[in-house]
């Protein structure tokens, strides 16, 4: 029975109660007693159903509190699984004064679109040298990482009008694509590899992890998968060069577009080379978690022997085994559980099918010696790991191409 009817109900009876006392007649003492129960339970009921509400409510307020201090001192889940990727790479700034366009600068500019519009890659950080600060050349003629910009949206706008596929997402363009490019001056000259392994632990690099790579690199949609890589894993990339079978048209457009669409057989030929299968000893793309690295990179052991006397150099990116070296250093300054090229899992495709426009830096001391263990390290020495499709060889370091990592595996599910 509902509260209001039990009130309509007890008014009755106490009206009937006064009606029996006026008329001196009397109350059946039966109904007296079977009324003073019904109202003490009914006393009773809305007590117990007032302090029970009260109760609820207090447990509901606690489970709340509780529930805001612990979001509040653990961390978010969803965050922490939500890994940022900064691209970074080194370009040399463009001669302004020059009429005659470079046809591998055009490469790289298309590649450097393709990572700019790439869903997967959430900051682009090109590192610039050659920057004019010559007070002597005049402002027209100068470059620096304001007309880097300049150019790369202006071509960027020019993709757009040419694109004929509208293969682009338009969802991605909530925000100018152009504006997760950073662009850093550079005016001591080319980077060594050791200052690019600097400049990815720079504050300028917001990603929390970091994939660095030769500038005529582009990748594809599997580069998502960097997302997932442990922290104590490091990755290099052996390129699968450029063939018009194998890269997605996502990615070749922009080649297509930017530079030209047609193809001459020599030029595939060149390009088409897929070291990810066939060279145990290249790779252009290094990924590691920044904080992995962090204070704990040292500079003597990215140096190598100079050809022309007995001293110790930096050596640079471009330079013949130049990554099996810094392989070498990465492993002597770091605690890396495991070194897996997973060129098999995350693709990179080279945007270099014009002729070279950069000579080396110089020849690696191998180079003239054609009995490789003999050679110091880290440039060769007697590095056996039969790590490669089952060869077994004195070498210099390369990594394996499956993951030794305790049988934990180098990616998270």
């Amino acid at each position: 029975m509902s509260t209001t009817k039990l009130n309509s109900y007890y008014c009755k009876e106490v009206m009937m109660m006064l009606h029996y006392r006026s008329s001196s007649q009397p109350y059946p003492r039966r109904k007296v007693i079977l009324f003073l129960f019904s109202v003490g339970f009914f006393l009773g009921i809305t007590f117990f159903s007032h302090q029970l509400e009260s109760n609820l409510d207090d447990e509901l307020l606690a489970a709340r509190n509780n529930a805001l201090r612990s979001s509040s001192t653990q961390p978010n889940n969803a965050n922490k699984a939500k890994k940022k990727i900064s691209y970074i790479t080194s370009f040399w700034a463009k001669d302004r004064q020059a009429t005659k366009v470079i046809p591998h600068r055009r490469e790289i500019e298309a590649a450097l679109l393709a990572n700019i519009y790439n869903p997967h890659i959430d900051q682009v950080v090109v590192f610039l040298d050659g920057v004019s600060t010559d007070d002597a050349i005049d402002e027209e003629h100068k470059s620096s990482c304001v007309h880097f910009n300049q150019d790369m949206a202006e071509l960027s706008r020019q993709f757009l009008q040419r694109d004929s596929s509208n293969s682009i997402d338009p969802l991605l363009f909530s925000v100018d694509p152009m504006s997760k490019v950073t662009c850093v001056n550079v005016i001591t000259g080319q980077p060594t590899y050791y200052q690019m392994f600097l400049n990815a632990l720079s504050n300028v690099v917001t990603g929390d992890i970091v994939v660095m790579a030769n500038a005529d690199m582009a990748f594809d949609d599997s580069i998502a998968k960097a997302r997932k890589l442990k922290e104590d894993v490091l990755l290099v990339l052996g390129t699968r060069g450029f063939s018009t079978n194998a890269i997605p048209a996502s990615t070749r457009q922009f080649y297509d577009v930017i530079v030209r669409s047609e193809y001459t057989d020599q030029q595939l030929k060149d390009s088409d080379r897929d070291q990810c299968s066939n060279n145990p000893w290249s790779w252009d793309t290094w990924v590691f978690h920044k904080d992995t690295i962090q204070g704990k990179l040292h500079e003597e052991h990215f140096q190598r022997p100079s050809v022309t006397s007995n001293e110790m150099t930096s050596f640079y990116m471009n330079e013949n085994g130049a990554e099996n070296a810094a392989l070498w250093a990465m492993e002597q300054s770091t605690n890396f559980a495991t070194t897996y090229n997973a060129c098999d899992e995350i693709h990179s495709w080279s945007f270099h099918l014009t002729p070279r426009t950069h000579h080396s830096q110089g020849k690696s001391v191998w180079s003239e010696n054609g009995d490789r263990p003999y050679i110091p390290k880290p440039w060769g020495g007697q590095f056996v790991r039969p790590r490669w499709n089952g060869m077994r060889k004195s070498s210099p370091p390369y990594p394996p191409k499956w993951c030794e990592n305790g049988g934990k595996g180098c990616f998270f599910d």
